[in-house]
C-alpha cells in the first residue's frame, strides 16, 4: 500500500501527465478502484475528459443517453465541498425514475461503490476525480481520508504538468489540452478513428471533443474549426 509521503515523491518525479496517471492508476487499484475519472465542468457541462478508465462501452453510452445531464453524482459534485461516497449522498436522495434507472444501468455495466472528490477552481471551476468499483463491495471509509490526499496531490501535479499546454481566455474563448490535440490531428487530415488511435481514446470520445471545440469556436465544422483554431493562436501553421 502506498504511504502518502511516498505518493508525493513518487509523483513529483513524474515528467508527463501519462507517468502521472499510471501512478494514480496503480494507487487506486490497490485500494480495489478499477474505475476513474478525471473531468472539468461548468456549470452542469462537461468540457473536458482528462483521465478515463470505465468498462468498455460505458463512457459512449453514458454521454450516447445524455446521463450527464440528470446524473445525481455529478449534481452532488457541483454542490459539494468535500468528498463524499455515493451511497451516503444518495442516502434518502429524492431520484427521478430516469436517474433511478441510470443508477442501475451503471451498476449492471460495472459502476458501484464510488467516491468523489470535488476541486473547486477560482470562479465556477471544477474539476472532479471520481473513483469506483466494479463490484458491489463496499469502499473502506478509514481508507477516504488517504485517497483523498493522494487525489489532491495527483490533482495538484496534473496542473503544474499541463500549465503550459492550458491557454488563457482568447476573446472568451478557451479550449482545453485534448481539444487543441484533437484539432491538431484534424489539421493533419487526420479521421477521427485514427485520431483515436493515435491518442488512446475512443473514436466517440475524439467526437466529444471534437464537437466541443467546434461549439466554443463557433464553427460549423472541423475544418472551420481548424481555420478558427488557427487564427486565434491555439494552433500553429
Amino acid at each position: 500500500m502506498y504511504q502518502f509521503e511516498r505518493y508525493v515523491e513518487l509523483s513529483q518525479q513524474a515528467n508527463s501527465v501519462d507517468d502521472l496517471r499510471r501512478l494514480f492508476t496503480a494507487a487506486a487499484q490497490q485500494e480495489g478502484y478499477e474505475n476513474f475519472l478525471l473531468t472539468s465542468v461548468r456549470g452542469r457541462d462537461v468540457i473536458d475528459l482528462h483521465w478515463l478508465e470505465f468498462p468498455e462501452g460505458y463512457p459512449e453510452y453514458y454521454f450516447d443517453q445524455q446521463w450527464d445531464k440528470i446524473d445525481p453524482i455529478l449534481g452532488c459534485a457541483l454542490r459539494a465541498r468535500r468528498p463524499f461516497l455515493w451511497n451516503d449522498a444518495l442516502q434518502g436522495a429524492d431520484l427521478s425514475r430516469p436517474q433511478i434507472n441510470l443508477m442501475h444501468e451503471c451498476q449492471c455495466a460495472g459502476v458501484h461503490t464510488g467516491v468523489t472528490f470535488p476541486m473547486h477552481g477560482p470562479g465556477n471551476q471544477l474539476d472532479i476525480l471520481s473513483l469506483s468499483r466494479r463490484v458491489a463491495e463496499p469502499a473502506n471509509p478509514e481508507r477516504i481520508g488517504l485517497m483523498h490526499s493522494l487525489s489532491v496531490q495527483t490533482w495538484t501535479r496534473f496542473l503544474e504538468l499541463t500549465e503550459e499546454q492550458r491557454f488563457p481566455e482568447n476573446d472568451d474563448v478557451m479550449l482545453s489540452r485534448r481539444e487543441i490535440e484533437v484539432l491538431k490531428w484534424c489539421k493533419a487530415g487526420k479521421p477521427y478513428s485514427d485520431i483515436g488511435e493515435i491518442l488512446s481514446i475512443s473514436r466517440k470520445t475524439v467526437e466529444f471533443h471534437a464537437k466541443n471545440a467546434m461549439d466554443k469556436l463557433g464553427a460549423s465544422n472541423k475544418i472551420s474549426a481548424v481555420v478558427m483554431a488557427i487564427q486565434r493562436g491555439f494552433l500553429e501553421l
